[in-house]
């Protein structure tokens, strides 16, 4: 890459101190300069600025110079003109005056001192980067306080609010009390009934004769209905947003491992696509996604075999033997009667029930199993094998115990 002859032009721009801006005294200066750089097309690592060193490096075009002094590369800019880049130099002390600008250095100890110049650049960004991380996550910490305080806030404001309808609400209640049972002055008052003393203390006067006991109240039946509710528990208001945050955690999870059925559309609520559907997830081994759109079918109807049985798979792969052992006794409860085109469904049942019996610790039901699949299709070579190994284990742990 050729390197451009320094024929640069520089020098000293005065600028007005913050304190007199309209008088020369403790006035600093900056270093304006110009180099002849053909093209204008730049990418932002053609340029680079260190604390003593400059370079513009533009295929097939280099230019570097080593500084006299120290300056700010951060508060320095460049600007980009027709065959000409403009540097504006901020000096790091701004009092002192610069009698050059280029530094004289050996062609030995270019190549070393630009080395370092290029570490303290980058040692500096490192730097630089990590404050901004800090400062990044200082803001964010502010954000989550910032916005717990406001949840705090309106949460107050709520219960103050819930508070206030029911100071209403008992007021209310308590003026439609006292005016149903006012008196009304202007219709005529029965005649008060005697008190229970002056009936048993009064021996002059006897009770009227027309006086009869109430009638008897008819008989009846009241029916209690309660609303449909996830929890076993009572409905209390106190428990009611931790009740809501439970639930939203459980949909979460259920997001997360890959189908959730609250998200279904309506032409998706079958039976038949929600098995494929779990199909789909077995295969690619997500087996809490398929065991879980087998369920929302199942929730659907509970009279299709082939729903139980898979999800057996699903269960025997996660290792919940028990829940694949339920699984594929209501599979085997559907199919019903046992006639030839169930039997490789019998079959698959038989089998993965005795797996999960054996895998339970229960060899003698699990080997029983085993043996019956065997007998339904005895031309399966690994159910023979399978029902062999039961065999051996039962005989070791005869052994064993012995």
């Amino acid at each position: 890459m050729p390197l451009i002859p320094k024929n640069y032009t520089w020098q000293q721009r005065l600028r007005p101190s913050a304190d007199d801006p309209q008088h020369g005294e403790g006035e600093s200066s900056d270093i304006v300069l110009r180099v002849p750089f053909p093209g204008n097309r730049f990418q932002p690592d053609d340029i680079f600025t260190a604390e003593q060193f400059l370079k513009i490096s533009r295929a097939p075009h280099y230019w570097e110079l080593f500084l006299c002094h120290s300056i700010d590369p951060d508060a320095s800019r460049c600007t980009i003109l027709e065959n000409e880049v403009v540097f504006e130099l901020v000096k790091q002390d701004p009092t002192a005056h610069w009698d050059a600008i280029e530094l004289d250095v050996p062609r030995a100890e270019r190549t070393a001192l630009k080395e370092r110049y290029l570490a303290q650049h980058q040692k500096h960004l490192e730097e630089r980067s990590k404050q901004r991380a800090v400062e990044k996550d200082r803001k964010k910490k502010d954000e989550i306080h910032r916005q717990i305080e406001r949840e705090r806030t309106d949460r107050s404001a709520i219960d103050t609010l819930l508070e206030e309808s029911k100071r209403r609400e008992l007021k209310r209640m308590e003026l439609a009390m006292v005016k149903e049972y006012r008196p009304d002055p202007t219709k005529h008052q029965p005649a008060s009934r005697p008190s229970s003393s002056s009936i048993f203390h009064s021996t002059a006067e006897p009770c009227a004769p027309d006086a009869s006991p109430p009638a008897v109240r008819c008989s009846g039946t009241l029916v209690v209905t309660f609303s449909e509710r996830t929890f076993v528990t009572p409905k209390r208001e106190s428990m009611e947003q931790a009740e809501q945050e439970w639930t939203r955690k459980q949909a979460a999870a259920r997001r997360a491992v890959g189908f959730a059925d609250d998200d279904l559309r309506p032409d998706e609520r079958n039976p038949e696509w929600l098995k494929q559907r779990g199909d789909t997830f077995f295969q690619q081994k997500n087996f809490l996604a398929a065991i879980s759109a087998y369920s929302a079918g199942i929730r659907l109807t509970k009279d299709y075999y082939a729903l139980f049985l898979n999800r057996s798979a699903a269960h025997l792969a996660l290792e919940n033997y028990q829940r694949c052992a339920e699984d594929c006794s209501a599979a085997l409860e559907l199919l019903q009667p046992p006639v030839e085109a169930n039997r490789k469904a019998r079959v698959s049942c038989l089998a993965r029930r005795a797996a999960a019996l054996a895998k339970l610790g229960f060899l003698q039901q699990g080997y029983d199993e085993m043996v019956a699949a065997s007998r339904l299709d005895p031309e399966e070579h690994s159910l023979r094998i399978e029902v062999d190994r039961l065999r051996r284990c039962m005989d070791e742990q005869s052994e064993s115990d012995d």
